[in-house]
């Protein structure tokens, strides 16, 4: 898929209705190093360890609590979910990688004012789109958050700057990930109906049939034990992908959620900083997974770590209440 891309400005074989960050980095990588192993997993691992000390720096920049950061990184250090597709080639772990770098390089804005960090962050989540359209709730979160911020501080300056860092600034990211599909000849116009075009199959995409035996409902990630696997038949051998969730966590996102808000309300006396980390977290989580819990289209286990970052986050600071 990846040299079908940029050589031919051809879509697939494979995922062909994804975005082609994907291909774009495996191309490069693998015309430097060679097609094995570790230059087609290689994004996917690097992307998978890094995420953890990100999601460390996020949960304490927000909250303050040592607890709970180390709990939230060794969380997602041990889920199996996260590395199983910590292995695979596709851009599951890419894409939260990219959106956790750039929440915290929102936050970090908003606390220091260094306009340098929310053009970062524009970029990241461009990138994170790029990967897969999971980036875009986080995205439209931290958007929102910035917008508040900057109606509460009566800045239209500051609001228009944080509305073109995470608009303009990503779509761009995105559109110069099709320049070679542009290569072939084609416009803008042609761009928009192919978007169209790739919207309708993602959305309506069923999987194959082994995919109906699986589980593939969001709403119940965390009122359920749940599964995933795949089963290849490459050069005359079977490779199979296993990966299930840890009950011990996911079981605890819906009660240590409900728990975190009722603690914000029965605590006055946390701090408004704090307070509004805790709420943004909780605000990440719920914009992240809705659109996936209502989904009418199967939505397989790997989509999870879209969201599975922020519910750890919050899982631990509720644990971090709890022992104190």
């Amino acid at each position: 898929s990846a040299v079908h891309y940029m050589e031919n400005g051809q879509f697939g074989p494979t995922m062909w209705y994804h975005p082609n960050l994907r291909n774009i980095l495996i191309y490069w990588i693998g015309n430097l190093f060679g097609y094995g192993n570790y230059s087609l997993r290689g994004v996917s691992l690097i992307s998978g360890i890094l995420s953890i000390p990100v999601v460390y720096i996020l949960v304490y920049v927000l909250t303050k609590n040592k607890i709970a950061s180390l709990l939230s990184a060794f969380l997602l250090s041990v889920e199996q979910v996260h590395i199983t597709f910590s292995r695979q080639a596709i851009q599951e772990t890419w894409t939260t990688f990219f959106f956790l770098v750039g929440v915290l390089l929102t936050v970090l804005y908003i606390q220091k004012d260094k306009p340098l960090l929310m053009i970062f962050s524009g970029i990241v989540f461009g990138l994170g789109i790029s990967s897969k359209f999971h980036a875009l709730f986080p995205l439209l979160t931290c958007l929102g958050a910035g917008l508040y911020i900057s109606w509460k501080e009566r800045s239209l300056s500051k609001g228009i700057f944080v509305f073109s860092c995470l608009t303009f600034v990503p779509a761009i990211i995105y559109l110069l990930t099709f320049l070679p599909w542009f290569d072939r000849g084609y416009g803008i116009a042609d761009w928009v109906q192919m978007q169209k075009s790739l919207f309708v199959k993602m959305t309506t995409h069923k999987g194959f049939p082994m995919d109906q035996v699986i589980d593939t409902s969001a709403w119940q990630w965390f009122l359920r034990p749940m599964g995933y696997t795949n089963f290849v038949y490459f050069e005359d051998r079977p490779f199979l992908t296993i990966a299930f969730s840890n009950p011990f966590v996911w079981l605890m996102v819906i009660p240590s959620t409900a728990y975190m808000i009722s603690f914000l309300r029965r605590h006055e006396s946390i701090t408004p900083d704090i307070r509004r980390g805790t709420l943004f977290l909780i605000l990440l989580f719920i914009i992240s997974y809705l659109p996936l819990s209502m989904s009418t289209q199967p939505i397989w286990l790997l989509s999870s770590l879209a969201t599975i970052p922020f519910t750890f986050m919050i899982v631990s600071l509720a644990i971090s209440k709890w022992i104190k």
